[in-house]
């Protein structure tokens, strides 16, 4: 079986795992590379000199179990598609990275990065409780389980997860679930940059916990909420009277520097958020502290330039930097300041030529490029996936 006829991948597993394995190994027999695909809209374009491995076709929802709060997955299920599928069954997965809803489960949890979200619920790391991947010789590898208890070996998923294929190709994932909320509210306040960051600061130390609490940059403010400024903008679900109080916290320490947008009223602002980062050519994602994010968005407006625009998960110190091009040279200066102040810069999204050039991730220390590299052997002995993951 050739790369190309993956279409023909049957579902579930284990018939379409051994399916890809078997594309695997004949392009190692054939001395071609793989780029796995899944939807496509993320990374449309794949390394020029590889073969699409495109596990779209694996788009099966086998178990779902709302009681237990666990739906088994294909890698090409769309998000959008699951979503409704959960929904109807009064669940859901909070999940909410960037970029269109059509993205597959496997390309999602493939780059690693979440959304808003993530303040109170995690990366895609901490909501899979276990997965399937073709390793670089073909061999269908299973880590974790379905349930929190039995997640043995579930380390080594860690590395596929976040790895951009480089790794291995997910075919299935056991994903964590919650429960649909009886609330789903959303506030936002406006300011410069100075006192949304204070804001922010206040509302951490005050003991806030909201589901998200995102720093926009004046451009990303203005399309999401039509504010003039720098915005703070948060959200909590759960029970009503919670949920109220939540953001009532967020609110008396926005109160004091910022003014409140109006415009801020649902979920539809978080749905436009995810289309607007989505639609930044280039995504630099820089893992810093809750205490450090403003000092990130310095950082990278001095390496590449004035931003398309900025949002930054307050809680985790994630922030996300849009431009509309960017050179690896100026990229790798910025891994290398950021580097000096321990926070890790993922080029999270990028056109072929500069991924290839400039890589996705950057070893922190010396020595941690050498162990990215053993990692990557152990999972690829062959070389055949063609993901420039580390330069």
């Amino acid at each position: 079986m050739t790369a190309s006829a993956t279409a023909a991948f049957p579902v579930p597993l284990p018939a379409a795992a051994a399916a890809v394995g078997a594309a695997v190994r004949d392009a190692i027999e054939r001395g071609t590379r793989l780029a796995p695909r899944g939807a496509g809209t993320w990374w449309p374009d794949g390394p020029p000199a590889a073969e699409p491995l495109d596990v779209s076709p694996i788009d099966h929802i086998t178990r779902l179990e709302p009681a237990d709060l666990v739906v088994t997955a294909g890698a090409g299920c769309r998000l959008d598609v699951l979503a409704a599928r959960l929904a109807a069954a009064g669940v859901w997965l909070v999940l909410d990275p960037p970029g269109s809803l059509a993205r597959s489960v496997g390309g999602v949890l493939a780059s690693g990065g979440g959304g808003p979200l993530a303040a109170r619920y995690g990366t895609p790391r901490d909501l899979v409780l276990g997965l399937t991947a073709v390793m670089g010789n073909g061999t269908p590898v299973r880590m974790g389980g379905r349930v929190v208890k039995n997640v043995a070996g579930f380390d080594v998923a860690k590395a596929v997860l976040g790895g951009h294929g480089a790794h291995g190709a997910i075919v299935e994932a056991h994903l964590r679930l919650h429960a649909l909320p009886a609330a789903d509210q959303t506030r936002a306040w406006a300011g410069s940059l100075r006192e949304v960051a204070e804001a922010a600061a206040g509302a951490l130390a005050s003991g806030a916990v909201p589901a998200a609490l995102e720093a926009l940059s004046p451009p990303l403010a203005h399309a999401l909420l039509a504010s003039d400024g720098w915005a703070l903008a948060a959200r909590d679900v759960g029970g009503p009277e919670a949920v109220e109080e939540e953001l009532a916290v967020v609110a008396h320490a926005a109160g004091a520097t910022l003014r409140p947008v109006p415009a801020a009223a649902d979920r539809t602002v978080w749905d436009s958020w995810r289309e607007a980062v989505g639609a930044w050519p280039v995504v630099v994602r820089v893992g810093a502290d809750p205490a450090s994010w403003a000092d990130v968005v310095a950082l990278a407006e001095e390496h590449l330039g004035t931003p398309l625009g900025v949002s930054a998960t307050v809680p985790r110190g994630t922030v996300r930097a849009g431009f509309a091009a960017a050179s690896a040279g100026a990229v790798a200066a910025l891994r290398s300041a950021a580097a000096r102040r321990g926070w890790p810069v993922t080029l999270e999204r990028a056109g072929p030529a500069l991924r290839e050039e400039a890589g996705v991730t950057a070893a922190l220390a010396p020595g941690a490029r050498r162990l990215a590299e053993e990692v990557r052997l152990a999972f690829d002995p062959n070389g055949v996936f063609a993901v420039p993951l580390v330069r």
